[in-house]
């Protein structure tokens, strides 16, 4: 009876002790530590000017939150050593801006932060829903962004070159919640020759049937922060609207790939599982 008991105790001991490490890792560790996700792309569309190339993608700041200088200083430092040459931001710089607007200090730490960002090839950026809650609130966001040398790409198209006539296009398209995003301007003349890249805010967009994917080769999006907590077989135990069908991870739609970024920030609670914070790092190579 004694040697059963021990052994009931050992087991409870031993979950309880699982189970507080997972709590720690969630809540100390995996938070700050922002993971590198590298992905090589290769395609005989890539032009030979753009082989090598290196795309970083990063997106959901939620700054003001959570979010601090120190936190985001050392996730910028790890973008840092990646090398890329084209940064693009997927949107929501501030989260809760209504109930927390941030004051002009926290405006000037922001703005540097993205500003001492380096992208050789360029910086480019959607917005995103927390971005777009009101006329105030994408002012600043916008004024941000603009400062810190990204160029805003909301329902446009756009080339990239590095030192050659050949391009890649670019694609950015509006939120499809608070924004108004425009599914047929940026897709004009648009050549499915070409390697083609659409950015925007949230996933589940891809879900309108006005969207043609096989102009698209890579789309970039994040929003709904990996569900922060992921579990395997289960999946995110919290969906957002506008990321309820594509949550987290990469999805195959036809010849498509469809990119969910985890984001940088959290809400609610500064705890994550299965779902660090992670900047998409992008290698293009063209293919013979």
């Amino acid at each position: 009876m004694v040697k059963k008991l021990v052994k009931i105790v050992s087991v409870l001991l031993l979950f309880a002790l699982l189970i507080a490490g997972v709590f720690f890792y969630s809540i100390y560790y995996s938070v700050d530590h922002v993971k590198l996700v590298n992905e090589t792309i290769s395609s005989t569309k890539v032009p030979t000017s753009m082989n090598d190339i290196k795309i970083a993608f990063i997106s959901d700041i939620k700054y003001h939150g959570f979010m601090k200088k120190e936190r985001l200083s050392t996730m910028m430092e790890t973008l840092e050593t990646a090398g890329a040459d084209i940064v693009i931001f997927g949107g929501d710089v501030f989260t809760s801006f209504e109930e927390q607007k941030p004051d002009s200090q926290t405006v000037r730490e922001i703005t540097s932060l993205l500003q001492n960002i380096k992208a050789p090839l360029g910086k480019f950026a959607v917005l995103g829903d927390e971005d777009l809650v009101s006329k105030e609130a994408k002012q600043k966001v916008t004024t941000i962004l603009y400062n810190s040398d990204f160029e805003i790409i909301t329902n446009k198209k756009l080339q990239i070159r590095n030192g050659s006539k050949d391009s890649i296009t670019l694609i950015g398209l509006d939120s499809m919640i608070n924004g108004n995003p425009n599914v047929s301007k940026p897709f004009d003349n648009i050549s499915s020759d070409e390697f083609n890249i659409m950015v925007t805010h949230c996933p589940d967009i891809i879900n309108n049937n006005e969207i043609n994917t096989k102009y698209l080769d890579i789309i970039l999006s994040g929003h709904s922060l990996g569900g922060q907590i992921y579990l395997p077989l289960i999946g995110a135990l919290q969906k957002s609207e506008g990321a309820d069908t594509y949550s987290h991870g990469k999805y195959s739609i036809n010849e498509t790939k469809l990119y969910v970024s985890n984001g940088l920030g959290t809400v609610n609670m500064d705890m994550r599982l299965f779902a660090r914070p992670q900047i998409l790092i992008f290698r293009l190579v063209h293919e013979n």
